[in-house]
């Protein structure tokens, strides 16, 4: 089975040179969904006229200079500021304090200026994944050092995403390595040598998933993603459970940062600070050589240095073959599809491999690649058409699509409408919206992430053959396995209530303590709500909203169809002197739930 290409829509003009404004429209629009949490009119018209000016790649390229330059967005500090402007305290038990690690991160996602630093973190958190569900991550009491409630250790993990998302991926894999929060929730925190008297071997949990999801994956890859095979046509493992026992005494040795007041052996074993890194205690580190990846051998027969046996772990693991096409398919599906081709892969991988400059791991080189490449753009064509003058848009079809994650979905969403919020700070202050469509920040339910990257639905796309561009002969859908009748349902109940009130309530209360949260996100559409007097103006109306959530992907005859339903259903009003009034709010509503629910805004192009 093989989809054909289906006509997407059709952007009416007045003349050949609107013709040209409306496609640099329709790539900003495409480009601004990938590299940010959404965009808004203003924000794609922008970057429509500086195409106009320089050229569509050279314009995303010199945005993506801008936006590296911008200082991050830190979620820790900004939580506790948060706390502190609410008149409360990070180890409060009667205020669900825990919230602000979501009230963090929707800010930084609806507002932050360094939205491609942001998004590239939400990207990263999805490979390198922990959750808020371990011992002690949403524990109230204070950390040894920082003084601040420990369940801000997993917004402090995060931020190592924010920090490192333009930086070195070595870099990040050795702080991640070290962060506590891994360590706790891969149990190498006060993993300890071998002791055959005792019965008591290294833990291998983080050895194996450092390998397995962090860097290599289970089997060898040729640059562009395809799975490398032996004389006998079999899949080539990367490691066996040899190579997990190496690396589990690598990860051998490291406890929290001590207390302050803790001495000699007992320094491993108190402390609770989910903020500093661990700390390596040679004593209980793993001695000898070990045997890693290609057989290189590490360590000393003669002396114990762990942190030297980590740096050089590391090292082995980022020189592997595998590192550069397992990672740049992950951040393509992440960032922009879900089965891009081997030579997309290929691209991305050899400038991971080499920034240019001969740095290997520089994601900023990497996530440029990704937005850049030209595959990134193919998934529209865009036709010029006259008499009349439009710009009629082809979706290519299902090798080039990707179903969008439902925290994305939102966040485009409330971007869209500009959304404020009336919090007294005036920052998006959102509760969790896990329980609407089961995905949250914080709430991953394993390692494994909320999808796997090769998941396939039931159904028809079993059996669809794609184009031999695409690596191992399937597609893969990973979001469809978190898309489900419930969520469907709990989702467009969300949008249908935020819609009608145009916001988006944020509530929360303790009736015994008294504490409360009133935070709800105002939605904008005056300027839309002008394009609703007249029945004819809708069209426009639709083409913008195309625009803005759809990035040119909806067909005509449902723009039409919405328009003619939206006026009939609200006819009677215009002469009512009752509603009169709200016509302009009903059809707006009615337009954007219609355009925001339906599948070309779900599904990317």
């Amino acid at each position: 089975m093989n989809l054909p290409a289906v006509d997407a829509g059709t952007f009416e003009v007045d003349s050949r040179r609107d013709v040209a404004v409306a496609k640099r429209k329709i790539r900003a629009a495409q480009f601004l969904s990938r590299a940010t949490f959404g965009p808004n009119l203003e924000q794609i018209e922008a970057l429509a006229e500086r195409m106009a000016q320089i050229g569509t790649r050279r314009a995303c390229e010199e945005w993506i200079d801008q936006q590296m330059a911008l200082p991050a967005a830190y979620h820790r500090p900004l939580a506790v500021d948060m706390i502190a402007r609410d008149g409360l305290n990070s180890q409060q038990n009667d205020a669900y304090i825990q919230r602000y690690r979501y009230h963090a991160w929707w800010h930084c996602a609806l507002a932050g200026e360094d939205q491609l630093r942001q998004r590239v973190a939400w990207a990263l958190i999805q490979i390198l994944v922990t959750s808020q569900d371990g011992a002690g991550f949403n524990d109230v009491g204070a950390g040894h050092h920082s003084g601040e409630g420990r369940w801000l250790g997993p917004t402090h993990y995060y931020d190592l995403m924010v920090k490192h998302a333009f930086g070195n991926y070595r870099d990040l894999l050795e702080d991640v390595t070290y962060h506590p929060v891994m360590g706790v929730y891969l149990s190498h925190m006060r993993n300890r040598k071998t002791d055959e008297a005792a019965n008591r071997f290294p833990d291998e949990n983080y050895a194996r998933e450092i390998m397995q999801l962090f860097t290599i994956g289970l089997y060898e890859l040729h640059l562009d993603g395809r799975l490398k095979t032996d004389e006998s046509g079999n899949l080539i493992p990367t490691y066996d459970n040899e190579t997990i026992k190496e690396f589990a005494k690598v990860f051998t040795g490291l406890a929290f940062k001590p207390h302050p007041n803790a001495t000699g052996t007992g320094r491993f074993w108190w402390g609770n600070e989910f903020e500093e890194p661990m700390e390596m205690f040679d004593f209980e580190h793993e001695p000898g050589l070990k045997t890693l990846l290609g057989g290189e051998v590490i360590g000393s027969e003669t002396s114990v240095d762990g942190d030297a046996d980590i740096a050089a772990a590391l090292d082995n693991l980022l020189a592997h073959d595998n590192v550069a096409p397992f990672l740049s398919r992950r951040l393509i599906q992440r960032l922009v599809k879900s089965n891009p081709s081997r030579g997309y892969i290929r691209r991305v991988a050899r400038k991971f491999n080499n920034n240019g400059q001969g740095v290997k791991g520089d994601l900023a080189a990497v996530v440029k690649a990704v937005l850049l490449d030209p595959e990134a753009w193919s998934g529209q064509r865009l036709l010029g058409r006259s008499r009349p003058y439009r710009v009629q848009v082809i979706a290519r079809g299902t090798d080039y699509s990707t179903l969008s994650e439902p925290v994305i979905r939102y966040t485009r969403l409330l971007r869209g409408v500009n959304a404020t919020s009336n919090h007294h700070s005036g920052r998006a202050m959102l509760m969790s919206q896990n329980y609407n469509w089961t995905q949250e920040p914080y709430l991953s339910p394993t390692v494994f992430n909320f999808y796997l990257p090769d998941y396939q639905p039931p159904g028809s796309l079993l059996g669809y053959t794609p184009s031999r561009r695409i690596p191992n002969g399937f597609l893969a859908a990973p979001e469809f396995q978190i898309n489900t009748p419930v969520t469907s349902n709990r989702l467009a109940g969300r949008y249908i209530w935020d819609i009608s009130n145009q916001m988006s309530q944020q509530r929360w209360s303790n009736s015994t303590s008294g504490v409360s949260h009133n935070s709800d996100m105002i939605f904008h559409l005056e300027d839309e709500e002008l394009l609703c007097t007249e029945d004819d103006d809708m069209h426009e109306l639709m083409d913008r909203f195309d625009l803005v959530f759809c990035y040119g992907s909806m067909p005509q005859d449902y723009k039409d169809r919405v328009v003619e339903v939206t006026t009939a259903e609200t006819a009677w009003m215009k002469n009512n002197p009752t509603w009169r009034p709200r016509m302009e709010e009903f059809r707006v509503n009615a337009a954007l739930m219609a355009t925001v629910l339906s599948p070309f805004a779900a599904v990317t192009q």
